[in-house]
């Protein structure tokens, strides 16, 4: 509508004909930001807390396989004496 506002009346859209179509449009455009940028958000944090729990779970793995090669090399030394 507001394009057509513009098409239809050239030289009055400069006077502020088409502010009220324009107004409508930039404030459904920016309902429709908001409401991207909250889904955006909720969906970044949950991806977010999917990387920490791998994150997580590879750093424990890690501990547990350093633990596991501090005793092989314990049990070796232990060995040898």
């Amino acid at each position: 509508r507001l394009m057509s506002c513009h098409a239809e009346n050239r030289w009055v859209k400069f006077f502020g004909k088409c502010n009220a179509l324009s107004e409508a449009l930039n404030k459904c455009l920016g309902e429709e930001f908001e409401e991207r940028r909250k889904k955006q958000l909720v969906e970044a944090r949950a991806r977010k807390a999917r990387v920490k729990a791998i994150w997580d779970e590879t750093k424990a793995d890690d501990q547990e396989h350093l633990a596991f090669e501090r005793a092989q090399r314990e049990r070796a030394r232990a060995q040898q004496n």
